[in-house]
């Protein structure tokens, strides 16, 4: 009777312990599951965050430009080795409020590709000052982006998206051909190039409007901003 007693305990705390770790790895899967489930959407949010003000900042650079322009040329200052197009905007307006001569001359805004001067997925700002000499690329998507979360193998930073085949949704779309005519629902931009759509249109009264459009990637989200600008007369 004593022996049975005591194999009858052994079992029964044998079965306890059985069910105590059943119960703990269920618990702990639960805690990992909610602990990737808040690190993935941390990430996201955090990613969001980043393209938003990179992207921002670069249309806020681009239209301060933009607003203080007398002239918009298209497709004529890309540097060699280019495959975006490009988009001049020329500053000459010496009227109060005045601007410092430092700040007056033409602005080009394009592409870099590796090949042409500038890193790949760069959003290109150069500056020829008035009888100077062209400056080179300030990438305005080249900001610190602290805590910046990417995907493990992503270029270092915000970059400009490359189309692919078939087409990146959110690569925007040229709105005219390359002669500066108007296409019906845009025309794509092609396969390997960085998705910057730029245009020289025709606004109101006949003033001109420069069009521009871009989607930016951080390995981890893709984002996309347009603007158009329209020019001092």
């Amino acid at each position: 009777m004593s022996t049975r007693r005591e194999t009858d305990e052994r079992g029964s705390t044998l079965l306890e312990l059985l069910v105590a770790a059943t119960i703990g790895v269920v618990v702990l899967l639960g805690m990992l599951s909610l602990y990737l489930a808040t690190s993935t959407a941390f990430d996201e949010s955090t990613s969001q965050v980043a393209l938003q003000r990179e992207g921002a900042l670069a249309l806020q650079v681009i239209m301060h430009q933009g607003v203080r322009a007398s002239a918009v040329a298209f497709n004529t200052c890309g540097p060699a080795g280019s495959n975006s197009r490009s988009l001049q905007l020329t500053v000459t307006d010496t009227t109060p409020p005045s601007l410092p001569a430092s700040q007056l001359g033409t602005y080009c805004y394009y592409a870099g590709n590796g090949s042409n001067g500038a890193p790949a997925g760069a959003l290109c700002q150069s500056f020829t000052p008035a009888g100077g000499k062209t400056g080179p690329c300030w990438n305005l998507l080249g900001a610190p982006q602290p805590g910046l979360i990417q995907r493990a193998g992503a270029a270092a930073g915000v970059t400009l998206i490359q189309q692919t085949s078939p087409a990146n949704p959110l690569c925007p779309r040229n709105p005219t051909d390359t002669s500066g005519s108007p296409v019906a629902g845009g025309q794509a931009i092609a396969s390997g190039v960085h998705c910057l759509a730029l245009a020289r249109s025709t606004g109101p009264g006949g003033q001109a409007t420069a069009d521009i459009a871009f989607a930016i990637t951080d390995g981890l989200n893709g984002m996309t901003f347009t603007a158009s600008l329209m020019l001092r007369n």
